[in-house]
């Protein structure tokens, strides 16, 4: 049976909470950077993060049990905005917990797995409602070349390491809203844990039999 390195909820949060979420993060006059074309954006809000504890917090047993670890504790939920007509990728590809220098990779944040939720789902046709669609931002894998087009509600984790490099595609029309979350995580004997492929053979299109 193959096993996954991704953890994918469908439904994680409702399309009310979502809209919710959103209109209390709602941008509306974006950052520009030299040139005058919008950028990224990220907040934090206090209110929200109490509110979405609870649901967080019972992805612990899951996390646990997927990655055979003991969870540590998890950074706050950082609310991103990507605006639309972006001249460039929305993100460039990295990943969350290290950097390249060197011509290796280098551990700079203590985190283990990240997980996104999207507050928007993907439509590449027309009508599209830019309230609740987005086109583009696609959540991509470049060492694996395939991507994850944005699900309203759905959650998806992964490890945090340069094994799952990620990357953004550019938003085309409408605003792409999605929450992120960094989690620390040790393997159940201690001391410092690292993503292991061999404990998760298979190709991507295994890993997400069920999902598309």
């Amino acid at each position: 049976m193959v096993k996954s390195p991704f953890i994918v909820i469908e439904e994680f949060i409702s399309p009310k909470l979502c809209e919710d979420i959103v209109e209390k993060i709602w941008i509306e006059q974006p950052d520009v950077d030299k040139d005058g074309d919008p950028i990224k954006m990220e907040r934090f809000n206090e209110a929200l993060q109490s509110s979405l504890y609870n649901k967080i917090s019972q992805l612990v047993p899951t996390i646990e049990e997927t990655y055979d670890v003991k969870y540590r504790g998890s950074d706050k939920l950082v609310f991103q905005y990507y605006p639309e007509f972006s001249k460039r990728a929305a993100e460039a590809p990295g990943c969350e917990n290290s950097k390249y220098i060197r011509k290796k990779w280098v551990k700079v944040k203590d985190v283990d797995l990240t997980a996104i939720i999207w507050l928007k789902s993907y439509n590449n046709q027309i009508p599209l409602d830019p309230a609740t669609e987005v086109y583009g931002g696609k959540l991509e894998f470049p060492a694996y070349n395939f991507s994850l087009l944005p699900q309203r509600g759905t959650l998806v984790l992964y490890p945090a390491g340069p094994h799952f490099i990620t990357a953004i595609s550019p938003v085309l029309v409408g605003d792409l809203y999605q929450i992120k979350l960094n989690i620390a995580v040790q393997p159940k004997q201690g001391g410092i844990w690292l993503y292991n492929p061999a404990e998760f053979p298979g190709t991507w299109n295994q890993w997400f039999e069920n999902f598309f």
